[in-house]
């Protein structure tokens, strides 16, 4: 979702010489690449002016360490001044209450509203889903297959009872959940009957938080929204649709131009695609740091106990067939992909550019290694030319890619096979 913004400002970075004091024309020639990146992402012109003469303030004239290359240096800068525009407090959600979700039609509220569930559930917090949108064709109905689809309750609507009836009831139910999450409708424009409802609809529920969501596809023009939503007792915005949008400057610029910290982030589709607001993450995934916190917790949610202890087992008596290379590549696409597991550790931006456009989705390996029998997948030792001639008939491949294929499992059983015992 950093992509562009993300390759720009690195590159502009890495091009400065390789002197021991940082010069100005050094430094002129790296904001104005970080400039245009940063206009071509979204990012408000008032906050890049700010950000890039803090960054001249400290960078010129800096003495550069033995230990530290001036593009370190000025990487570091770049990190520290790019945390301070995003930074708040650790968003921490107040067990046992209530959550308000306000923001236009189309905006994501209900996609979010079941990502924020999911979150909760697996953080073992249960949660009460409620649709106070009666109006929406289907709204009702989108919501409860949200819930069902992530295994959580949701409050069952009633013909023809208006929102505040359906709240108070909701409301009813407050003991028995950790969370109740309130899905209010929305327009396609903000209008007087819409804010009145939300202002009682505030005043009843009482939420601890109250998020506006913003669809970030809107760029600037969020902050019109926010100023719209203006008479609610706001704490905070919640992004929607970042996986969709190349523009993510937006990002940097929200808490200076609305004075309200991100709370959230949809990163997709999915339940799981979603993010909990960490400045220093966000940052780090920006100028290609990677981002360990969320491998780790895509690999966790992917592997059960059960599985990871299997796999585990055969590892350490040193076994690795090609039937557990489809295994390791099936779980590559479930966490979404190589290039989605590339972008979340350090320093692979490069290899990411690389792979733009080509196949990296593991399709002609697949292929090749389900032409082959159980036998062979199991000892590859045994396919001399005649069996690899079918196999590449069989998957639509050459011999060669066969011959590929079998040399990085060779590379990767003899890596495994050194796996700590």
């Amino acid at each position: 979702m950093f992509g562009r913004l993300g390759v720009a400002v690195r590159s502009a970075v890495q091009r400065i010489g390789g002197g021991s004091v940082v010069t100005q024309k050094d430094i002129d020639k790296t904001l104005r690449e970080i400039r245009i990146a940063m206009l071509e992402a979204d990012v408000s012109l008032s906050v890049i002016k700010t950000f890039l003469q803090k960054i001249q303030d400290q960078a010129l004239g800096q003495n550069v360490m033995k230990s530290l290359r001036p593009d370190h240096l000025i990487s570091k800068i770049v990190y520290d001044e790019m945390l301070s525009l995003v930074h708040n407090d650790p968003v921490q959600w107040t067990q046992n209450s209530s959550i308000l979700i306000m923001g236009l039609q189309g905006s994501g509220k209900t996609t979010l509203c079941g990502k924020l569930a999911y979150m909760f559930k697996n953080q073992k917090f249960s949660t009460l889903l409620v649709s106070l949108d009666p109006y929406r064709p289907a709204a009702q109905t989108q919501l409860s297959v949200i819930a069902n689809s992530i295994g959580v309750d949701v409050l069952p609507s009633l013909k023809g009872e208006d929102v505040y009836a359906t709240a108070r009831r909701a409301l009813i139910k407050k003991s028995s959940y950790d969370y109740i999450i309130f899905d209010t409708a929305g327009r396609l424009h903000v209008d007087q009957e819409l804010m009145q409802e939300l202002i009682g609809l505030q005043a009843l529920i009482q939420a601890k938080e109250n998020l506006l969501v913003c669809d970030s596809l809107m760029g600037q023009s969020i902050t019109d929204v926010a100023k719209s939503f203006s008479q609610l007792s706001l704490n905070g915005v919640a992004l929607s649709k970042l996986d969709a949008n190349h523009k993510s400057g937006i990002i940097l610029s929200l808490k200076s131009l609305l004075n309200l910290p991100i709370k959230a982030l949809g990163t997709g589709e999915k339940p799981q695609d979603f993010m909990q607001w960490d400045a220093k993450r966000v940052i780090s995934r920006i100028l290609d740091q990677g981002d360990i916190t969320e491998l780790v917790q895509k690999t966790t949610q992917l592997l059960s106990q059960e599985n990871h202890a299997q796999q585990l087992a055969r590892l350490q008596k040193g076994i690795f067939t090609l039937d557990d290379l489809v295994i390791q590549m099936n779980a590559m696409q479930k966490m979404g992909g190589l290039s989605s597991i590339l972008k979340l550790i350090p320093g692979m931006g490069g290899i990411l550019e690389s792979l733009q456009g080509k196949d990296v989705s593991f399709k002609k390996e697949k292929a090749i290694l389900s032409s082959m029998t159980p036998k062979e997948r199991k000892d590859p030792r045994i396919l001399d030319a005649s069996r690899k001639k079918r196999i590449a008939k069989g998957s639509g491949t050459t011999v060669q890619d066969i011959n590929q294929l079998l040399t990085r499992f060779m590379e990767m059983k003899k890596i495994f096979g050194k796996f700590p015992k």
